[in-house]
Order: structure tokens, then C-alpha cells, then sequence
């Protein structure tokens, strides 16, 4: 069991990390103001697609 938990971080951590990080920059943003948090929200997915995008050639 440890070598699979083990396994998934070492393959996925950085997205984990990555995604989590996305995901406190919008909460951030939406509580400072609803507007800014929608545009923020709005670039970051922008940002995930390019590079899903970039990813898949």
C-alpha cells in the first residue's frame, strides 16, 4: 500500500500541488471581491488549457 501511495505522488504531486495551488489563488480572490474572483477563476482555466494543451503536443 505504500508503494502505491508512494508511486501516485511521485507521478502526480506536482499537478496535486498544482491544482491546489489554483484553487487558493481563486478562493483568495473571490473573497476579496466577486468580479476579480470570476476573472481570476476565468485566466486560470485559460492557463490550465494551454498548458493541457502544450502537454498533449
Amino acid at each position: 500500500m505504500a508503494k502505491i501511495i508512494s508511486n501516485l505522488f511521485s507521478n502526480w504531486g506536482t499537478v496535486i500541488l498544482f491544482v491546489i495551488g489554483l484553487s487558493l489563488i481563486a478562493v483568495a480572490a473571490f473573497t476579496f471581491n466577486v468580479v476579480i474572483g470570476y476573472l481570476v477563476a476565468g485566466f486560470e482555466l485559460c492557463l490550465v488549457a494551454y498548458i493541457l494543451d502544450k502537454e498533449r503536443g
